[in-house]
């Protein structure tokens, strides 16, 4: 055991942990400050974001992209997707904003994102502590005993940036959250999100590998839930890209699942049963496998046709009935599929759920159940959309708690 009292310890090297460190070294030189990280080196899972690219935040960023039971609407008026990239441009971080308001470093590596915020730790003279594994934390006469591994640590006040389950390649165990639970916190039930659905369908493995633009929609049975436009990626069992990924953030509230694929999204239907009329009638002598040449991917193609017709696909496109023409029309722009529940948290970006928001302060991030606790991060119940939202919530959260310390 350590004969060290720290002014604070946090646990955690990710985003909000960095960057509460920062902030509260920053705010007041004196504070003696620990991080305490389970994996090999801090900032693991920055590295992994944006496919290694790091997309910081956005510049659409408001609480619509949100979903949990913590307000973050506090966290963004206090910290716009400008004043965070001012943060960074402090740190000698240059980003660039793509048209779509995207936010990237400007080399594209999230390398770099991490090399910044590594070099203001160490200027700081903040001390990162490795393979330290927080496995319980007890608080008496107004301090804290965290156990580890590596022994016990006592410090004044404690942030739990620990993470969630999410990416646990990059070190995502969820396992802080059983820490904070154990110090009295709520939590809602967790699942992972921003990952490939899960889909029932006899047709999905011929389509592994093929990208197509296309709007989905997630329905409760005949309800339609929320609808997103981009590319949808086949995968050999899947339904994935960014547009899906979108869609995970409400799929547990579902009872009933199903995805519906919209690939001609531009059309109306008349519009789209007339080109398939004259498709019928340009490729008449051609084998109907061949039918939607030049408008979908083959294999989209002969699954939509084994779809609705059970004529052999050497069979000619003129014999078509006007039957399986309109049921073409009618696949293309409502192409369904059962989906099952996220449960693999390996390939999701991020975490829903987590320490009940109600019982975070939304303004300094202080447990509202133990004093001088302080939690950040994806640990809380709070997850966004893809598109930088999480890790500008990371940041942003982990800066405010820091300035409260």
């Amino acid at each position: 055991m350590t004969n060290t009292i720290y002014d604070v310890i946090i646990v955690g090297a990710g985003a909000s942990g960095l960057a509460a460190a920062i902030s509260a070294k920053r705010k007041n030189k004196d504070l003696k400050i620990a991080i305490l990280e389970a994996q090999k080196k801090a900032g693991k899972k920055i590295l992994v974001t944006g496919n290694g690219r790091c997309n910081l935040t956005n510049t659409n960023v408001n609480k619509d992209f949100y979903h949990g039971s913590f307000d973050v609407a506090p966290v963004l008026k206090r910290y716009s997707a400008n004043k965070l990239m001012a943060y960074f441009s402090a740190l000698g971080l240059v980003c660039d904003t793509e048209s779509n308001g995207l936010v990237y470093p400007h080399s594209r590596q999230a390398s770099a994102v991490l090399d910044v915020l590594l070099m203001e730790i160490k200027r700081l003279n903040i001390e990162i502590i490795c393979e330290c594994k927080v496995e319980l934390i007890r608080k008496k006469s107004g301090t804290f005993t965290i156990k580890t591994n590596n022994g016990n640590y006592v410090s004044k006040k404690v942030v739990m940036s620990c993470g969630g389950k999410a990416f646990p390649s990059a070190g995502g165990t969820g396992l802080g959250l059983d820490v904070i639970k154990n110090l009295g916190h709520k939590i809602a039930p967790v699942s992972p999100v921003l990952c490939p659905i899960q889909v029932n369908s006899c047709y999905i493995k011929s389509l592994k590998g093929i990208r197509a633009k296309a709007e989905v929609t997630l329905f409760d049975g005949s309800k339609a839930v929320k609808s997103e436009v981009g590319e949808v990626q086949f995968t050999d069992s899947a339904l994935s890209g960014i547009c899906v990924f979108n869609l995970t953030t409400l799929l547990s509230k579902v009872k009933s699942p199903v995805i519906s694929v919209n690939l001609a999204k531009d059309y109306s239907y008349i519009e789209l049963l007339n080109l398939l009329n004259d498709r019928k009638k340009l490729f008449a002598n051609e084998p109907i496998e061949n039918y939607f040449t030049g408008l979908f991917h083959k294999n989209i193609g002969i699954a939509l046709l084994k779809s609705v017709t059970d004529k052999p696909m050497t069979e000619i496109c003129k014999r078509l009935s006007d039957k399986e023409i309109k049921a073409l029309a009618n696949i293309i722009q409502n192409w369904k599929f059962e989906c099952k529940q996220c449960k693999d948290f390996s390939k999701a970006q991020v975490m829903l759920g987590g320490v009940n928001g109600s019982e975070v302060n939304n303004y300094t991030f202080e447990s509202k159940i133990v004093k001088n606790l302080f939690i950040c991060g994806e640990a809380l119940d709070i997850c966004g959309d893809c598109g930088g939202f999480n890790l500008h919530f990371a940041f942003a959260s982990g800066i405010i708690t820091g300035e409260n310390l």
